[in-house]
């Protein structure tokens, strides 16, 4: 069993989305790698990973996709989830604690954080696919 506490584990700010060969710009935005491909042996499997996101006051991760599954869900503050459905029809909700997200694979999505002073914090659930690569924390 690997038991740890969130305030261990270092957080990475992330500045930019590499996106269908072009970089985007990720404003005010940290992660946290709870579960990644390196943590424990192969025992552990390592099919999904566990992610702690903390978005910043007007933070934005821009619209992206990945052929991974990922579930969010909503620990504080508030959030606008933008996704695209495969007819490109734009849907934007507000998420707030409690709330969860389900994004299919290749669903176009994005997230910001409408507010001026608060946080908005989630964990998000991945697939580890293929050679589990998409599950290796990187800075």
């Amino acid at each position: 069993m690997i038991c740890m506490k969130t305030a261990d584990v270092e957080p990475i700010q992330v500045k930019e989305l590499k996106y269908r060969g072009k970089s985007f710009e990720v404003k005010n935005t940290w992660i946290r790698w709870l579960t990644h491909k390196n943590l424990g042996g192969e025992e552990y499997q390592h099919n999904h990973a566990l992610r702690h996101f903390t978005v910043g006051p007007k933070g934005e991760i821009p619209m992206h996709s990945h052929k991974y599954t990922q579930i969010w869900y909503m620990l504080s503050g508030k959030a606008i989830t933008i996704s695209a459905n495969k007819d490109g029809k734009i849907e934007e909700r507000e998420v707030e604690p409690g709330d969860f997200v389900y994004n299919y694979s290749f669903e176009l999505h994005a997230v910001k954080n409408p507010s001026d002073s608060e946080l908005a914090v989630f964990l998000c659930c991945i697939d580890c696919i293929d050679d589990k690569q998409n599950c290796v924390p990187s800075v």
